[in-house]
């Protein structure tokens, strides 16, 4: 039986673990209600889809995939609860279609219905236990060996699986088994655009991206752990010269981000990519390391606002965010974000707690656990300290 947590479900999600997978099934009468129209233009299938769905005189079968496929347009189109009814009554006529039970999963996911997701995709491996589309997504609501193990099965199974290479590759590359990640990163690269589009990278925001872009970035982090910073920049260069879009300026801008010298080259990438529309935050994150690195407050301090903006609990940002206010002497601001900060992500107070130690501020032998007057006094006093780091 596959086991999930909401945390573990939330972090694959954040990683796009989720995306809108294959299926084989009947094809439909109508040539625009396909699985390739559906994987190259989500939106162009509702219509066709609809239309045999409304036919009085389609055979139960070919109803069922329409629903499937419409369900698909749907989902690639962020109409979450549009996409739940067709896989539900999609479902009801052709239970025993794996595919149908993953792409379901998905949703429930997304709406963070973690145990309903889990049966929904144990329901898949029941009726196809080699779907490498649902031992890609077991891989993802467990962790460790464990979830290395189903991407593998996923592979064995569909040794092109782009999730599961994207997964086993970060994994190896988290555990510092390089050369694995990098085997991995090369597999991925190795499939053609068109191919790898096919399988529909959705981002944590339900976004569709390139995928083959994310595999050239995802190639670039490997190649430059193991220090090899020319042919990762080499990798990222390609993606922009592959497709010069805000994606790939802002994956080479948020890499050069932090090389030090680069700055105005980094800087240059990501505001072509914000101008281009761009809005991943992690770009505005990078644009902001940069304005500290030179110490133009403001600006980092408009840049990390942007951020949160984007993404109202990311605690880094909310860290960072502070810090400018405190060096543009804007205390109040700086404690109620460093407040926020530690509330919204535990590792916040992890990674200050040295520094609150080291100016005196917190002086008891025992972390706090929570927010209490002791610990506001020690975030206040560090937050009028501009030492305090």
């Amino acid at each position: 039986m596959i086991t999930a947590t909401a945390t573990r479900l939330w972090l694959a999600v954040l990683a796009g673990s989720f995306a809108v997978t294959a299926a084989a099934a009947p094809s439909p009468s109508s040539s625009s209600c396909t699985l390739l129209q559906v994987q190259t233009s989500p939106d162009s299938v509702i219509g066709p889809c609809s239309a045999i769905i409304d036919d009085s005189t389609t055979a139960p079968a070919d109803k069922g995939f329409a629903l499937f496929i419409r369900g698909k347009g749907y989902h690639h189109t962020r109409r979450l609860d549009l996409a739940l009814q067709d896989y539900d009554a999609a479902i009801r006529l052709t239970p025993r279609n794996a595919e149908l039970f993953v792409s379901r999963a998905n949703v429930a996911a997304r709406q963070s219905r973690w145990r309903e997701a889990a049966e929904l995709l144990q329901q898949a491996l029941t009726i196809e236990p080699a779907n490498a589309h649902a031992l890609r997504m077991a891989g993802t609501f467990t962790d460790g060996a464990e979830s290395t193990r189903y991407f593998t099965l996923a592979l064995a199974s569909d040794p092109t699986e782009a999730y599961a290479l994207l997964f086993r590759s970060r994994q190896y590359k988290r555990r510092g088994q390089l050369d694995l990640a990098l085997k991995d990163a090369d597999t991925l690269v190795a499939i053609a655009p068109q191919a790898i589009n096919r399988q529909g990278y959705l981002d944590e925001r339900g976004d569709r991206l390139d995928f083959h872009v994310i595999a050239l970035q995802n190639r670039a982090r490997i190649l430059d752990a193991r220090g090899e910073p020319q042919l990762a920049e080499r990798d990222l260069a390609a993606a922009i010269s592959y497709s010069p879009a805000a994606l790939a300026l802002a994956a080479r801008g948020q890499y050069l981000a932090y090389k030090k010298g680069r700055e105005a080259d980094a800087l240059a990438d990501l505001d072509s990519a914000i101008a281009l529309g761009s809005t991943d935050p992690d770009t505005f994150y990078a644009k902001g390391i940069i304005y500290v690195r030179q110490r133009e407050f403001a600006k980092a301090l408009n840049a990390f606002d942007a951020v949160m903006k984007r993404d109202a609990e990311n605690g880094e940002a909310l860290l960072m965010r502070a810090r400018m206010y405190r060096q543009l002497d804007d205390s109040e601001h700086a404690v109620a974000d460093m407040q926020q900060a530690i509330a919204v992500d535990a590792r916040v107070l992890s990674e200050s707690l040295p520094a609150l130690r080291a100016a005196g501020y917190w002086t008891a032998q025992d972390p706090p656990r929570q927010m209490t007057p002791e610990l506001q006094d020690a975030i206040r006093a560090c937050m009028l300290d501009k030492d305090c780091n």
